[in-house]
């Protein structure tokens, strides 16, 4: 959370989690708009512009910030189960 309002609203949401009892995981969000959400191949050439992902190895399409959400959710997804693995 790199500027002010970011940063207010990473702290409103923390808030409204803890105060509604849900879990918040924070996660880096670094190459998820390059990586492909269906094989996991990451290449800067998977993004041909802003708004169009197109893998090069599988071949898959999306638009980007979809590609880029469903990663975001993985990354979330593997790291609370890693977290409360027992």
């Amino acid at each position: 959370l790199h500027s002010w309002s970011f940063h207010q609203l990473g702290r409103f949401i923390a808030y409204k989690a803890a105060r509604a009892g849900v879990a918040l995981v924070y996660m880096d969000p670094a190459y998820t708009s390059q990586g492909c959400s269906a094989c996991g191949h990451v290449d800067k050439k998977n993004r041909p512009d802003q708004e169009t992902f197109r893998c090069t190895s599988c071949g898959f399409a999306e638009h980007a910030d979809v590609n880029a959400a469903r990663n975001i959710a993985a990354r979330g997804v593997t790291s609370w189960a890693v977290s409360h693995a027992a």
